[in-house]
């Protein structure tokens, strides 16, 4: 109620009490019954409030052939009351829509969802859960592990900490591949996803398939052709001067086609986990003194070199592919870094973990190209990379191995003042 209908509604009620007392003060002094008047007087005012409060409590439960209140500050209560009733009831209406819309949005998704609490009851579920699940609305409040009797999937289930989907190749007596994913929410309940994604699966398995075959099959014969081309290059002598050039064009172009097939295959070798199978404590800083006796050797005449290793931090995981996405990231710096520059490298320890930095006063990246490094072949300057031999592959790899190894790659870069690429580990 705002405050100028308050106070009229006073305004008002002041002026009929006035009013109506002035009409029973007269009435007294005509009669000479003063006591018996001011008794009647406020007999007649209490039950007037009493007829004006049951009117409003009467109007608000909506019962028929009841008036409005229609004295003073009871006409305004009601007003204000019957506004916010009618504007709760609009935003009620309007809640109830979009929850319509919502169940009926969540009931028609092809993805099976499930609602669960803490301990694992079925809360709800749309339609695909119903199918795919064999689940039933009787089952509500039942415990999911007793309806699906699935090893891994249980397992899955029992997990506290879901930070990686879960692939089932064969679900519920069926030979496809789901993907399974769960995600808390709303104080400790949980949401379970699954989806067929059957042909997608096969459609990656396939290319990777195509990509680890077809790369070994190309070896022997780019080995072939490269040994030939060295043995041409090796005798000068015998060799017509004009065909001296396009010999050195194509050797350079095996050797890096000789190198991307390299990448492709420990790629693939990655991917299929392959190389994650023999886990051991690898002594990092070893690892990278190694790498810095080969990097000052090539560059330490033409750039200011920094490594910064904390003795002592051990790593789990597999040497060679950790080896790989150290040298990949510090190679990396020295190509895209112009002569007389800065590269940084860092090996340390704190209170949240293990992390390795490479950091340099390069050229840098824009952003728009941060978040697709990783792709495969993609290169943000196509020439120079083939320019300083780059097969576009190094940060795939980098990428896919520290996802092995529980890490993730993050890049930061200005355009003309340098990078900062950082792996942290747990």
């Amino acid at each position: 109620m705002s405050r100028s209908s308050v106070s009229r509604a006073i305004s008002r009620e002041l002026i009929w009490v006035a009013i109506s007392l002035g009409i029973f003060l007269f009435f007294a002094w005509l009669t000479g019954f003063w006591v018996l008047t001011l008794f009647a007087y406020i007999f007649f005012y209490l039950i007037r409030q009493i007829w004006s409060f049951y009117q409003f409590e009467a109007c608000l439960r909506e019962v028929p052939n009841v008036d409005s209140p229609q004295t003073g500050i009871w006409e305004e209560l009601y007003s204000l009351v019957s506004h916010k009733q009618r504007a709760l009831k609009k935003r009620a209406d309007l809640q109830n829509n979009k929850s319509e819309q919502f169940h009926a949005a969540s009931m028609a998704l092809p993805i099976a969802i499930v609602s669960l609490t803490k301990n694992h009851k079925i809360e709800w579920f749309n339609n695909a859960a119903q199918t795919l699940l064999s689940i039933k609305p009787s089952d509500t409040g039942r415990k999911l592990e007793t309806l699906v009797r699935q090893p891994e999937f249980i397992q899955y289930l029992k997990q506290k900490e879901l930070e990686k989907p879960l692939f089932l190749e064969a679900f519920m007596g069926q030979t496809r591949t789901y993907r399974c994913e769960i995600f808390d929410y709303y104080h400790g309940h949980r949401l379970l996803m699954l989806e067929d994604v059957h042909e997608l699966y096969n459609l990656a398995k396939i290319r990777k398939d195509f990509v680890a075959n077809a790369s070994h099959e190309l070896r022997t014969p780019l080995t072939v052709v490269n040994g030939y081309l060295e043995m041409m290059i090796d005798v000068p002598d015998q060799i017509p001067i004009f065909w001296k050039k396009p010999l050195g064009q194509m050797h350079h172009q095996s050797l890096r086609m000789q190198a991307i097939i390299e990448d492709l295959l420990t790629l693939s070798k990655i991917e299929s986990d392959t190389l994650v199978n023999a886990i051991t404590v690898v002594k990092v800083d070893e690892v990278l003194k190694n790498i810095e006796v080969d990097i000052r050797y090539l560059y330490s005449e033409d750039y200011d070199i920094h490594f910064l290793i904390e003795e002592g931090l051990t790593l789990k995981g597999v040497e060679e592919p950790l080896k790989s996405v150290f040298t990949n990231l510090i190679s990396n710096a020295f190509r895209y870094t112009p002569k007389g520059g800065k590269v940084s490298v860092r090996w340390y320890s704190d209170a949240s973990g293990l992390h390795f930095e490479v950091e340099d006063t390069g050229i840098g990246i824009s952003k728009e190209h941060l978040s697709r490094l990783t792709e495969r072949f993609y290169r943000v300057d196509t020439a120079r990379s083939r320019e300083s031999g780059g097969t576009g592959l190094g940060l795939a790899i980098v990428k896919h191995v520290l996802e092995k190894h529980d890490s993730e790659l993050k890049i930061q870069s200005q355009i003309g003042k340098g990078s900062i690429f950082s792996c942290d580990f747990l």
